[in-house]
């Protein structure tokens, strides 16, 4: 079985899977103390589920960008737990990528080409990739990463379009500020899904196509085999 877990932003949530279903999902908003409630949190999980760490192969982890206290906690605790427990195996996600494989039935319905992922980056300005669909039915990975991770005001949306020669009917938005930015620009496709921000859903499900399809994890750029943070303002942002 697979457990992931994301706390990117204000929420730590985390599923239950194995590679053909969901199990189980959970999600609890954060205040201050998560350092202290996320390791009684995952076990009670476990326990609520009558499993045990004994039967977890896979740890999938959100690893960032977002908010720096929930990466470093996450990260922290995911390295205990896979030291404590030499069985289970990492599988590090860019949460972009996560929130991006939570809108892909949605952008498949509208027939899109690309989602655009935003995440908060508590500085007043978005984390945004944008991310090919892969329509064909063999065992490549569902999405692909054709930009690296921007940093933007929400103003500036349309010149993101611009830059990267993107067409507004080919595009579905999803996450932080979707409703500022289909005001911005008027029949932008926005995600109706009722999570804007990264959960442990999109992470789960995205492990879990990798590890059914056996895809090289290193020949991702959005998925590690090991748990690294991807933080805000990282030296590998672009900022404008």
């Amino acid at each position: 079985m697979i457990i992931s877990i994301e706390t990117s932003t204000s929420d730590l949530s985390l599923t239950l899977l194995n590679t053909e279903s969901i199990l189980s999902h959970i999600s609890i908003p954060i205040k201050n103390e998560l350092s202290e409630i996320i390791v009684p949190t995952i076990k009670m999980f476990l326990k609520d589920n009558s499993i045990s760490f004994d039967d977890i192969s896979f740890l999938a982890v959100g690893c960032g960008p977002g908010g720096f206290t929930g990466i470093r906690a996450i990260i922290s605790t995911a390295l205990g737990i896979t030291i404590s427990k030499s069985h289970i195996k990492s599988i590090g996600i860019n949460s972009l990528a996560g929130l991006a494989m939570s809108a892909l039935q949605e952008a498949k319905t509208l027939k899109v080409k690309y989602v655009i992922s935003s995440i908060d980056s508590k500085k007043d300005d978005l984390f945004l990739q944008l991310f090919k669909i892969n329509y064909t039915k063999n065992k490549s990975l569902p999405i692909v990463a054709v930009s690296n991770i921007d940093t933007i005001k929400i103003e500036k949306l349309y010149n993101y379009f611009v830059v990267n020669n993107l067409i507004l009917t080919e595009v579905l938005f999803v996450g932080h500020q979707s409703n500022i930015a289909k005001n911005i620009i008027e029949n932008l496709n926005v995600s109706s899904n009722s999570t804007q921000h990264p959960d442990s859903l999109g992470v789960g499900k995205l492990a879990s196509f990798i590890i059914l399809n056996k895809i090289n994890i290193n020949k991702t750029t959005y998925a590690f085999d090991k748990f690294k943070p991807i933080y805000a303002r990282s030296a590998q942002i672009n900022l404008k």
